[in-house]
């Protein structure tokens, strides 16, 4: 029986003058009984801002898939949730469209913008392009799909004077691929990752393209925690315990300096024409692998007639060559030239053979009378899923439990809210509330920002607060918890941003918000006997089992588990606790 699998891979990429940008990918595909390659479909990337003006905005456009086919965008920057449009004017070779483009403010001036860079930005500075609240030249992007795709290009969009957006210079972005190998005669699955320089839009010049070199870096060990869209990211210098690419697991450079340049009269590309990592053993069938890809300019010689890079090797101080050779009729002392420019970005990647069922974060606009583009809500992992719906569509949409699509043309405007839910196998069931705004054609809406909650371990409370809120406006969520718990926090990403029940800020961005809640403790009853024995009680129908812990002194964290077997009396658990003379201290319940 055959068995689907799932690959995720995330890329950060800072492009070079000319444009280059990177990629994110995740895929589904069916795993025969050889080798099978995983194409990718998750977008997720940095880019700078090399335009020279201010820009708008920015397109993804993907040929050969349709809008069914785009799972997950990156919804996190200065121009929230993208516009998916597919044009289909050549049947044989479709394109989808990704745009992200800013609202405009009631005067008709644009609401968002990507500054242009003051100066050269520094790959460790790539973090806080996921971070809206900061314009220093750049932006952080991201979609999906499924399926194999043709061209991948990129446009930023720039104002034409006129207040339309038009695209500017595009770009092209490389496709890392996973070729998974299922386990045989006893060796265990393995994946090989392999990186090619892009296919350009239009037929090359020369007989070489463009040349770069490539540093790849892996982990040396893998785990079995999931990796989200969000957290295949650069290192923050300043949080060393923040979630990125390494998954929390140790590094190494696999393969340093690599040529990286096609040749495109050569099979596969030529020597230098791709890049393949080691393969790497998956004993466990489930492991999550991360690598890292970065991306530095080529400045040494070029053939003049063939555009080949003439440089091969790159010397120890990491920046000269090594040797001499003829180049262009000229005997060059290759150690004396400087060959490798400046850092152009890293692309981080994840392959998960058993990803979980998932949704979607966001839902775009629509408008009144215009077909809406079929989006898959429910991103199918590693088993057959269910989903359920409930709440209220437009009139004309309609979303298909089977196939976790919604679909249709909307013939009424408003704001409609419902929810999904979807589980497969023993993966934890997925909820998520959509905030859908249907609008009359010639309305201009304003910049906004969608808010969605929800509770964590589902059953125990419920969340209030979803919706979308005009940017700059104070927002406020709710989090009510059901009888025997309280509200732990609310996090974000895996980060705590309020431990309060009801949390307000300011909303400029979407945000995905879970209320995490927690058993609540049951209160410890002190009785003290004459016998000078203190006997502890607290109640035996808690939804979970309840160490009493024992410290001398509240100013340390020295608590220490009491040994005392608890008897149990009526309703209650009881240790009792003796001598007490001249051992006072403080006791407490936790959970285990």
């Amino acid at each position: 029986m055959k068995t689907p699998w799932t690959a995720l891979i995330t890329q950060i990429l800072k492009p070079l003058a000319s444009g280059l940008a990177s990629l994110c990918l995740l895929a589904l595909v069916t795993r025969p009984a050889q080798a099978s390659v995983a194409y990718g479909t998750i977008n997720n990337f940095d880019t700078v801002n090399d335009t020279g003006f201010e820009c708008h905005g920015f397109e993804i456009e993907i040929e050969d898939l349709h809008s069914a086919d785009i799972t997950y965008t990156y919804n996190w920057n200065h121009y929230g949730t993208p516009q998916i449009t597919e044009d289909n004017s050549n049947p044989l070779h479709p394109k989808v469209i990704v745009r992200y483009a800013s609202a405009k403010n009631p005067d008709g001036t644009w609401a968002a913008y990507t500054a242009i860079p003051s100066g050269p930005i520094q790959p460790t500075d790539g973090h806080q392009f996921t971070n809206p609240s900061v314009n220093f030249g750049g932006e952080h992007f991201g979609s999906g799909y499924r399926g194999t795709p043709g061209i991948i290009t990129y446009h930023w969009l720039l104002d034409n004077g006129a207040g339309a957006l038009v695209r500017g210079p595009a770009v092209m972005v490389s496709t890392p691929t996973f070729t998974y190998y299922a386990p045989a005669a006893g060796a265990p699955a393995r994946v090989q990752a392999v990186i090619q320089p892009p296919e350009p839009p239009e037929p090359p010049v020369l007989e070489f393209g463009p040349a770069s070199w490539v540093k790849e870096i892996r982990t040396t060990s893998h785990n079995h925690h999931e990796v989200k869209l969000r957290d295949l990211v650069s290192d923050d210098p300043d949080d060393p315990n923040g979630k990125n690419w390494r998954n929390g697991e140790p590094d190494e450079v696999e393969t340093e300096w690599q040529l990286l340049q096609t040749e495109f009269n050569q099979p596969n590309g030529g020597i230098n024409g791709k890049l393949e990592g080691a393969p790497e053993d998956l004993p466990g069938g489930d492991e999550v692998i991360t690598r890292r890809w970065e991306f530095y300019k080529y400045v040494g010689p070029l053939d003049h007639e063939s555009g080949e890079a003439l440089a091969e090797k790159v010397g120890p101080d990491g920046l000269h060559g090594v040797g001499v050779k003829s180049i262009n009729g000229v005997e060059v002392d290759l150690s004396k030239v400087e060959i490798v420019g400046d850092y152009v970005g890293a692309q981080m990647s994840a392959l998960a053979v058993r990803a979980p069922v998932g949704l979607i974060e966001h839902l775009q606009d629509g408008l009144v009378h215009d077909p809406y583009p079929t989006r898959t809500v429910v991103i199918a992992g590693h088993a057959p899923f269910a989903a359920t719906n409930w709440g209220t569509l437009p009139a004309g949409l309609a979303f298909d439990r089977v196939s976790g699509e919604l679909s249709g043309t909307p013939t009424e405007a408003g704001v409609f809210s419902f929810t999904v839910e979807a589980k497969a196998d023993n993966d934890p069931v997925v909820r998520r509330t959509y905030t859908l705004t249907i609008a009359e054609p010639g309305v201009n809406l304003l910049a906004r920002s969608t808010v969605d909650t929800v509770p964590s371990p589902l059953g125990r409370g419920t969340t209030a607060g979803d919706g979308t809120y005009p940017n700059g406006t104070a927002t406020t969520v709710t989090a009510t918890p059901a009888p025997g718990f309280v509200l732990g926090n609310w996090t974000e990403n895996g980060k705590v941003v309020s431990t309060f029940p009801s949390y307000t800020f300011t909303n400029i961005v979407n945000r995905s918000l879970v209320a995490n809640f927690v058993p609540e403790p049951p209160r410890l009853l002190a009785t003290l006997a004459q016998s000078g024995v203190l006997i502890l009680a607290w109640p035996t129908n808690h939804a979970a089992g309840f160490v009493l812990q024992r410290t001398a002194n509240l100013n340390t964290v020295d608590w220490v588990n009491v040994t005392a077997v608890p008897t149990v009396l009526g309703t209650n658990k009881q240790v009792s606790i003796s001598p007490l003379t001249g051992r006072g201290g403080f006791f407490r319940l936790v959970e285990p």
